[in-house]
């Protein structure tokens, strides 16, 4: 099956130089100009025409490659994603199981069209997807693509920011829609600030805007239950049980911490 078309689609790899086959295709000239800075600010890298020649080899040979391909909506898909639906479960977002496949949708920007079982996925949206207009929206939407794509690697996301100490665990809303990637297996994590090893103490930040002049131990049980409310896994059946075992494995590997809101220091040391 070859997924390079004759379209005018540039390719994209999520940081390439990791080895992971998750791509996104495009049509450049269908979306505003600041779509292009939005995705290598998301961490995609444009893929040259000779490693565009060998991508078909590379992503039929791993069960486990994705492909999200952007288009503008369709006028029938416009409708649906500009639809209010007073039953949708999530607030601006929603999935809806439909037989074979889920439709993920993000109400006003965009829908995905997603299987698990499948290697090559579409998103649905407008031309301004990834502009500073719905610029939260567009990366919330890009989260939940790579948390789905990248759970079979045993990598966990969280919405959240890096610091030097490990990270700070936000809800959606606080984080800007911002999310950082845990590689259980390897000792990695994945960020809008690049890759970094995990070595030695790892700690998970959570901030308090009660708590002063102090850090607060948390409970193992305690830091399991906020690591699990705090996923970019989004599902209509809830986390997985592969995302429940990465959620322990990173409880175990982490040091919880309770951290004052009014002293926090983004991607900076949070000694007080």
């Amino acid at each position: 099956m070859s997924i390079v078309d004759e379209k005018n689609y540039k390719y994209f790899q999520y940081f390439k130089e990791q080895g992971y086959p998750i791509y996104v295709r495009v049509d450049l000239s269908e979306f505003n100009a600041s779509f292009l800075p939005f995705l290598i600010e998301q961490k995609f890298e444009e893929l040259s025409s000779s490693e565009v020649s060998e991508l078909d080899n590379k992503f039929n040979s791993d069960d486990r490659a994705r492909l999200l391909t952007l288009q503008i909506a369709t006028p029938v898909v416009s409708k649906q994603i500009n639809m209010m639906r007073p039953t949708d479960k999530y607030g601006q977002e929603s999935i809806v199981p439909k037989t074979g496949y889920k439709v993920y949708r993000y109400a006003g920007v965009g829908m995905m069209v997603y299987s698990m079982a499948s290697k090559e996925w579409t998103l649905g949206c407008f031309s301004e997807f990834g502009s500073k207009s719905c610029e939260f929206a567009s990366k919330s939407i890009v989260n939940r693509f790579l948390s789905w794509s990248l759970s079979s690697f045993g990598v966990i996301s969280f919405w959240g920011v890096p610091v030097d100490e490990g990270v700070v665990v936000l809800n959606q809303d606080q984080s800007n829609g911002e999310a950082v990637y845990i590689d259980v297996m390897n000792n990695r994590i994945f960020s809008l600030d690049g890759v970094r090893e995990i070595k030695g103490s790892f700690c998970v930040l959570r901030l308090d805007s009660k708590l002063k002049n102090r850090n607060i131990s948390m409970r193992s049980e305690e830091l399991l239950s906020f690591l699990s409310q705090h996923t970019a896994y989004l599902d209509d059946r809830g986390l997985s049980v592969a995302q429940r075992q990465m959620v322990q494995a990173v409880t175990k590997m982490s040091v919880g911490i309770i951290h004052p809101l009014e002293s926090f220091k983004p991607r900076t040391d949070l000694s007080l």
